[in-house]
């Protein structure tokens, strides 16, 4: 697809996030979008776990209370730690703890990819995806890992993608997952809107043997994004090759071309 340029939008366009993750109220990311957000002028509003939740997918406590603890956050701001899974925290945020009319939900910015197939996995994109389904525009964000994260590149990524939200009319019910690599090849401010990759690009490799006979699988993640298989026109290609990528996403529905023709299939037999 056709890159994208982000454009510049008035600073009198603010808005009340609701900020969460899924690696907890003090991971380096979650600080740094909470610092770049309010520092454009938004309120933020925190809500996250309490301790790193990842992989959480759309999970969600049932069968306790969930414990949540008044948080100071930086510049003093009342923030919340939530001893549940990131769908509970955004969940909390937009019916109980956020006072105000939310804008936006942010979920992240997550220390690792949350592409293709893995975002069925991802508590980042689930709080996204649960504030979505609820209603309001949400943005779940991810970085590529590294040994120096540049959240500076980050978060200016951030803030320019909120500042454009509003002008490309997302559906109500559709989420916006970004991805930022390391290493972009082109400027900043450019993007590929895309789709997920649809098969999982993991793999398992076998580690030393237990003493009891059993064997041992680690799952090896990271497969070459560049030569993953299938549509060369997915999130993990364009990642691959250091793009910023932006992919509209919805919560698990149906499918409805195959509901219309099983549905037609069984009138035609009545």
């Amino acid at each position: 697809m056709a890159a994208g340029r982000l454009r510049p939008i008035s600073r009198g366009v603010i808005l009340h996030i609701l900020l969460t993750n899924d690696d907890g109220l003090m991971a380096p990311g979650l600080l740094a979008a909470y610092a770049a957000l309010k520092g454009r002028g938004h309120k933020v509003t925190a809500c996250a776990p309490d301790c790193q939740r990842s992989a959480a997918s759309q999970s969600v406590t049932l069968r306790s209370p969930i414990k949540v603890a008044p948080w100071e956050m930086p510049d003093k701001a009342l923030g919340f730690a939530v001893y549940g899974t990131p769908a509970d925290c955004a969940r909390l945020g937009f019916t109980v703890l956020a006072k105000e009319p939310v804008d936006l939900v942010v979920s992240g910015i997550n220390d690792d990819y949350n592409l293709g197939f893995d975002i069925n996995y991802s508590g980042t994109v689930a709080a996204a995806i649960e504030a979505a389904a609820a209603g309001y525009p949400a943005l779940a964000v991810s970085t590529q890992r590294a040994d120096e994260i540049d959240w500076k590149t980050a978060t200016h990524i951030l803030v320019a993608v909120v500042d454009n939200l509003s002008s490309w009319s997302i559906p109500q019910g559709v989420a916006v997952n970004l991805n930022i690599p390391a290493e972009l090849t082109t400027s900043r401010n450019e993007w590929f809107w895309t789709r997920p990759h649809p098969a999982p690009a993991d793999d398992y490799y076998e580690s030393e043997p237990h003493p009891d006979g059993s064997v041992l699988y680690q799952r090896l993640r990271g497969a070459n994004l560049e030569q993953a298989p299938g549509d060369e026109d997915t999130d993990l290609i364009h990642a691959g090759q250091g793009h910023i990528t932006l992919s509209p996403i919805m919560p698990h529905g149906f499918h409805t071309a195959t509901l219309g023709r099983l549905a037609a299939s069984m009138e035609s037999n009545g």
